[in-house]
C-alpha cells in the first residue's frame, strides 16, 4: 500500500466544489481501486470534475486521477503520486535554467574556488543581513569546492540607496572587492556606467518570483530560497547531482 506525499489542505479553488460533489458519479471500480492503492485515506469522492478524485486525510484533502497516479497539491502543482515528483516544479526548474542560460559570464560578480564542484548563481543584495552573512562565509564555501556567482537583486527596487550602491558595485573597476566592501557597511564611491547588469538582473530575478534574499540557483534550475550554512549546502548540492 501506497501512502500519499505532500497532502495539502486544499487543491486552488477546486475544495469548496470538492464538498458537494457527488459519490454516486463514481464507478465502483475507481472507488475501489483508490481506496485499495490509499488504504490510510478516511473518504475517496468525485469531485464535479470527471476523473478527479478526492482523498480525505483527516481534514487534509488531496486530488488524483482515477489511476491514483497523479495528484495536486495545495499550492496547485501537479505531483506524480506514484514517484512523489512535483512536476509543475520540474517545469519551473527548466524555465529557471533557460533564463540563467541567457546570461553572459561577464554580467555575473564571481567568487570562484581554485577547484570548483558546484558552482551556483546567487541573488543578492548589499542591505541583506543574510547576504553579508553568506558573504562572509565565502572562504569556507570554498574550500567545499562551491563556487559562487553573483547577480544584483536590490529588494528596494530601482531609484534607491541599494540600487545606487549595487549600480556602483557593477561599474567599478575591481567589482569583486567593492562588493566585499558593501557588505562589510563600507562606502562605495558611486559610479554610473554603461552597465546594464543591476537592471537585468533585478528583472530576471522578478521574471523567477524572487521575493528575498539571497536566492540561490543551482545549474539545473533548482531554487534554494535564503542563507544556507556551507556544509549544509554542499550536502544538498552533493544530493541533487546524484
Amino acid at each position: 500500500m501506497k501512502s500519499l506525499r505532500l497532502i495539502a489542505p486544499a487543491l486552488f479553488l477546486l475544495a469548496p466544489l470538492a464538498l458537494h460533489s457527488d459519490d454516486g458519479a463514481a464507478t465502483e471500480a475507481d472507488i475501489a481501486r483508490l481506496k485499495e492503492k490509499y488504504a490510510n485515506a478516511d473518504d475517496v469522492r468525485v469531485t464535479p470534475i470527471e476523473g478527479l478524485y478526492e482523498l480525505r486525510f483527516g481534514y487534509r484533502l488531496a486530488y488524483v486521477d482515477a489511476e491514483g497516479r497523479f495528484g495536486f497539491l495545495g499550492s496547485g502543482d501537479l505531483e506524480d503520486v506514484s514517484t512523489g515528483e512535483n512536476l509543475s516544479e520540474q517545469r519551473r526548474a527548466g524555465v529557471r535554467r533557460d533564463l540563467m542560460a541567457s546570461l553572459d559570464e561577464w554580467d555575473t560578480l564571481d567568487f570562484l574556488p581554485d577547484e570548483t564542484a558546484h558552482q551556483l548563481l546567487v541573488f543578492t543584495d548589499v542591505d541583506c543581513g543574510y547576504c553579508r552573512r553568506l558573504h562572509q562565509q565565502m572562504a569556507e564555501y570554498h574550500r567545499l569546492g562551491i563556487g559562487v556567482r553573483y547577480l544584483a537583486f536590490p529588494r528596494s527596487g530601482p531609484d534607491t540607496d541599494s540600487w545606487t550602491t549595487m549600480q556602483s558595485i557593477w561599474c567599478a573597476d575591481d567589482r569583486p572587492e567593492a562588493l566585499t566592501r558593501a557588505k562589510a557597511g563600507g562606502f562605495v564611491t558611486q559610479r554610473q556606467c554603461d552597465s546594464m547588469s543591476v537592471q537585468r538582473h533585478f528583472e530576471l530575478g522578478r521574471q523567477i518570483g524572487l521575493t528575498g534574499t539571497p536566492a540561490l540557483v543551482t545549474p539545473d534550475g533548482q531554487l534554494i530560497p535564503g542563507y544556507v550554512p556551507p556544509a549544509r549546502l554542499a550536502a544538498i548540492l552533493s544530493e541533487t547531482s546524484d
